[in-house]
């Protein structure tokens, strides 16, 4: 994806919020989520296990980023006791 694609796509979703219920993002001007909010509590949970979404999931991103910072400080730190 362009660098100019990605941007677009964080700018958009900017405006989104994550629903506590479903986990699917919508839209903050709705005051109720638009994909679960004509579901009961039976067809939600059909819907999650359908679609494969975990409401509960974190974001990977962030686990990523976490790693990549741990790995840059031990090689600097292993780059300054091997001179």
């Amino acid at each position: 994806m362009s660098l100019i694609a990605r941007l677009i796509l964080l700018l958009q979703e900017r405006n989104q919020i994550k629903c506590t219920r479903c986990g699917l993002y919508h839209d903050k001007r709705y005051t109720q989520c638009p994909h679960c909010r004509d579901m009961d509590a039976a067809r939600l949970q059909a819907f999650l296990e359908e679609s494969g979404i975990d409401p509960e999931a974190k974001s990977g991103v962030g686990q990523f980023l976490v790693l990549a910072v741990v790995v840059v400080v031990v090689v600097f730190l292993l780059s300054r006791f091997i001179r």
